[in-house]
């Protein structure tokens, strides 16, 4: 579980003002009622970034609480891609650098809010890693052809195998490849803490899991939306086709 923030904009900017609401939901984002407030925060259990720099993807990752850790205070970035990610770790025994959101595989990065159970889950456990590392595995072996289309009829493949996913909580998703990055909301439960925003202004876009500013851009992705995030014109579809 976690609280995420994505942008894609026509010239690179500063990330400091994401990573100040990063900062800020570690500290106090919203969680689903009756779960543990734990020490150090609401989202605690590491953080971590993905940004475009010089045509590729680059990860920067701790186990701290962003809104406690030297080393994210320190971070100075300026990119035209970039996703943010705070973990509420739904198994405390991967608390660590090398667990936390964003993964990068072949040239992709993903992070997740949500948990996956079957295959991926045992798969997870049993390699004490993050569930979402063995998904992201999986799903940069079946897109192919890095478009729209194809992530979407991957995602559609991989998250309909019940045998494969589980009853899983959550697939809200922020996905980077190339010059092209997506935001996926899905969720089975808890619909009020999984929620993913979009808001679009000329030559930017931004996806998070909660609004950013009171601005009236903001629109709420409906339950199986995939959108990529082009800066100048963002498009969307649903993951599954309507029965």
């Amino acid at each position: 579980m976690c609280r995420m923030i994505g942008f894609a904009a026509v010239d690179p900017v500063d990330v400091a003002p994401y990573l100040a609401a990063l900062s800020a939901f570690s500290r106090s984002g919203n969680l689903v009622e009756g779960w543990e407030r734990r020490p150090g925060g609401n989202h605690p259990d590491g953080w971590g970034i993905a940004y475009r720099e010089s045509g590729r993807m680059r990860l920067r990752r701790g186990g701290m609480p962003a809104n406690a850790d030297p080393v994210f205070s320190d971070v100075r970035v300026t990119t035209d891609r970039f996703i943010g990610h705070v973990r509420y770790a739904s198994n405390t025994a991967t608390v660590n650098a090398d667990n936390a959101h964003p993964f990068l595989v072949s040239g992709t990065a993903l992070a997740h809010n949500g948990t996956f159970r079957g295959r991926i889950g045992e798969e997870a456990s049993r390699r004490n890693v993050s569930d979402t590392l063995v998904f992201l595995e999986m799903l940069a072996a079946r897109w192919g052809e890095r478009t729209f289309s194809r992530l979407r009829e991957a995602l559609a493949e991989l998250l309909g195998d019940t045998g494969l996913v589980g009853d899983y909580s959550a697939a809200n998703l922020l996905i980077a490849s190339g010059e092209s990055l997506f935001a996926l909301r899905n969720y089975r439960r808890n619909e009020g803490y999984y929620t993913l925003f979009l808001d679009a202004a000329p030559g930017r876009v931004v996806a998070a899991s909660e609004k950013l500013d009171d601005g009236p851009g903001w629109r709420l992705l409906g339950n199986g939306e995939l959108v990529e995030l082009h800066p100048r014109a963002p498009r969307s579809e649903p993951i599954f086709a309507a029965a």
